[in-house]
């Protein structure tokens, strides 16, 4: 995102400042960004929710400067926001859950992100009802926490094997817990029986995926996501014009297919 912003300023001829945490937990010190970002006197505030519910404050506080306010990937869930650019992360979770019901047979896992995050909500909660359809899929368990950590990632998924040593999937809400499921399950000499699914189609994961550590991602594209939202924030803050409410940048599933494709962000 942050190389796809920077060349979209480039060419409009604007200044970028750009700031996050290292962890998507680190809900608190992004909103102390934000409003680190609000003191600068910026002209407008790009941003990634990691608290969708924390955030909406710090939204209220820049609607009430004057500052717009463009959420891409995870919208905030209140306050005035310009644009919602990103994946329909239910969407997102269906693909997945379809896929899975069409490429297997018997239990799966879910191993989801930060409890609260809206996106990782709506991404399982998709997959649940993606598989829904399926006679041929079980949900063995109710879905467990991996905080968007690969090593984290790893220890949910051996908490599960352990638990349901029959399963043939397990669907992660992003990418760094998949990679972190696959060696789990690659640690217990399990990658022919047990599936791993990832979200994010990330170049890590598309890798992960030709060399068999992964089975399958549902990519997005931040890149496009971040070039929408710079020249949204442009087109409003200097000719008056307003972007539509909500931009859905679309998902695809990455699969061994496909995956070479996905060596570099989209």
């Amino acid at each position: 995102m942050k190389d796809k912003a920077q060349a979209a300023c480039d060419a409009l001829g604007v200044n970028l400042v750009y700031d996050a945490p290292t962890e998507e937990t680190m809900i608190n010190e992004q909103i102390a960004m934000f409003e680190t970002m609000m003191q600068k006197g910026v002209d407008g505030i790009l941003i990634v929710p990691n608290g969708t519910d924390e955030i909406v404050s710090s939204v209220e506080a820049a609607n009430a400067a004057g500052i717009p306010v463009v959420c891409l990937d995870t919208n905030a869930n209140g306050g005035d926001v310009l644009s919602f650019i990103g994946t329909n992360n239910y969407q997102g979770g269906v693909l997945a859950g379809e896929w899975v019901g069409q490429n297997y047979e018997g239990n799966v896992a879910i191993i989801t992100g930060v409890p609260g995050n809206q996106c990782h909500t709506d991404r399982t909660q998709g997959f649940i009802d993606g598989i829904a359809d399926y006679s041929n899929i079980t949900l063995a368990a109710d879905p467990v926490p991996g905080y968007c950590e690969r090593a984290q990632g790893m220890t949910s998924a051996e908490n599960l094997i352990t638990a349901y040593p029959d399963l043939v999937a397990i669907y992660c809400c992003n990418d760094q817990m998949a990679m972190g499921a696959g060696e789990a399950v690659k640690a217990v000499g399990l990658s022919d029986q047990i599936a791993v699914i990832g979200f994010d189609g990330s170049p890590d994961c598309a890798q992960g995926i030709l060399d068999g550590l992964c089975s399958a991602s549902v990519a997005q594209a931040p890149g496009r996501m971040a070039e929408l939202g710079v020249n949204a924030l442009y087109e409003y803050i200097v000719n008056g014009t307003l972007p539509e409410a909500t931009v859905d940048t679309g998902c695809t599933m990455v699969t061994i297919d496909n995956a070479s494709e996905y060596l570099s962000w989209h």
